[in-house]
């Protein structure tokens, strides 16, 4: 149910995807009072829409740890994602959570002769690391491979039925889950104030788990830069059983999950549009067609490291977790670990390196000065928009949306199945950049900072926590 009326609680944690949930049923697990907070329903943003590799694999990342931080960076990375995995498979067993859950082999792989170095040297630093990699040809891919770093052990499991389970343990015994619920502001103080469309919760201590922190006092939104990724799936008989991540452009993310009558479903990922990884599966796959199709976006840390910790420093009433990099499931459990023993008053060995208010100008002044600056040149750039853009939108076929100046105003419109126009502001409620149509998947996305709104304006993920407002031509 919605939340109703006020309510006191230890804890609130808003955002109920795999950062909130784990964090508000270790909480409760701990004797305290907990409220989820979600403003859509259980699992229903990133951690919904993933590819749900649990692995310490993330694609060309040990190398560069080791060259920026060192070995012992590298090493405390790969024994924090093992650990948070770890964790995952410890609580599908202590709650028997039918969740798909299965141990598979992770593989990082190239089929260009240009890359089979980069893939050499990361199995050697994966090595070096802790890991127990091995530099391999043979997969259970349909096409040949010319280098992999093969990892034994890890996982995959299906996110929404796991979240799903944790929120119902969490729910009860003075604890809370409220989906349909927004928040909209947080004040801190003795106690927190979370402020929602149906009532204020009131806490010690706020756990902020909306992906990007919708919260701009840690200004996490300058930190971190959204990048979206799709994903298509096929029912078929057979498919590979090894989870896959190419290392050139365009990136391709394979593995497949149990499907009906003993038979797989076949999963492949990228950054590309949907028809041209609809392309790769029916090449490489034996012609198999997607019925399912879908995308989210995750954020990059300009470090490469996850911001786990305090909101804004000086402050140890509100926390939070973003910058997973697109492998949110083990760091999603990691951070959640961190923020409850935070919150408990006990230390964590994985604390400091992971710190939300880390600024380290010597690893990350480029990168943040090269996304900002592309945030930049897109506000403005959206701005000069010299033709008016009426009969664009007159234009319009059903199902069809577009973004045009009409006098000095930006209007993002829409034309239903039906044929009905609707008209919004184009600016996004969040920092007021100019958001874009998503003809794949009929919303309107801020490339800016990772807003996305359904095609009638409500908010679908933040930062933003307003929808867009009604605009007429």
């Amino acid at each position: 149910a919605a939340l109703a009326g006020d309510l006191d609680v230890d804890v609130a944690v808003i955002g109920a995807g795999i950062t909130g949930a784990a964090a508000a049923y270790l909480l409760k697990q701990a004797g305290r009072t907990v409220a989820l907070v979600e403003q859509n329903a259980i699992g229903y943003g990133a951690t919904g829409y993933t590819t749900a590799k649990l692995t310490v694999g993330h694609s060309l990342i040990y190398r560069d740890l080791i060259d920026s931080f060192g070995a012992e960076t590298a090493r405390a990375y790969a024994r924090s994602n093992q650990q948070a995995l770890e964790r995952i498979a410890a609580l599908v067993a202590e709650h028997a959570i039918d969740c798909d859950f299965e141990r598979a082999s992770n593989f990082v792989y190239t089929e260009v002769a240009e890359k089979v170095e980069a893939v050499e040297r990361e199995a050697e630093a994966a090595r070096e690391a802790g890991i127990a990699a091995e530099l391999t040809t043979d997969t259970d891919l349909p096409y040949p491979v010319l280098a992999a770093v093969r990892v034994d052990d890890q996982a995959q499991f299906h996110p929404w039925k796991f979240v799903a389970e944790l929120a119902r343990v969490v729910d009860g015994d003075g604890s809370h889950v409220f989906e349909q619920t927004r928040a909209t502001s947080v004040e801190s103080g003795d106690p927190c104030v979370v402020e929602t469309g149906g009532g204020a919760v009131r806490a010690r201590h706020v756990v902020v788990a909306t992906q990007l922190p919708f919260l701009d006092r840690g200004l996490f939104f300058a930190k971190a830069h959204p990048l979206q990724s799709h994903a298509v799936a096929a029912e078929v008989g057979e498919a590979p059983r090894g989870m896959y991540i190419s290392v050139e452009e365009p990136t391709r993310s394979v593995r497949s999950a149990p499907g009906a009558d003993g038979g797989r479903i076949l999963i492949v990922g990228g950054a590309s549009a949907y028809d041209e990884l609809e392309g790769f599966m029916g090449e490489r796959f034996d012609g198999a067609a997607a019925t399912y199709r879908w995308s989210t976006h995750d954020y990059m840390p300009a470090d490469r490291l996850p911001y786990i910790g305090r909101l804004r420093r000086g402050d140890d009433r509100i926390l939070t977790a973003t910058g997973y990099a697109k492998w949110g499931m083990t760091k999603g459990v990691l951070a959640a670990e961190i923020l409850t023993d935070a919150i408990l008053g006990r230390p964590n060995e994985w604390a400091e390196l992971y710190d939300a208010n880390r600024l380290d100008l010597r690893r990350s002044a480029r990168k943040l000065a090269t996304e900002n600056g592309k945030v930049g040149l897109r506000f403005f750039g959206d701005r000069v928009r010299q033709r008016d853009g009426r009969e664009e939108i007159e234009r319009l076929g059903p199902g069809e949306g577009t973004v045009a100046r009409v006098g000095a105003r930006h209007v993002a419109a829409h034309r239903d199945d039906e044929g009905t126009l609707h008209t919004l502001s184009a600016r996004c409620t969040h920092l007021g950049c100019i958001v874009s149509w998503s003809s794949a998947d009929r919303a309107w996305e801020c490339h800016c900072h990772g807003s996305r709104f359904a095609a009638d304006g409500t908010v679908v993920q933040g930062p933003a926590t307003a929808d867009l407002p009604q605009q007429s031509l």
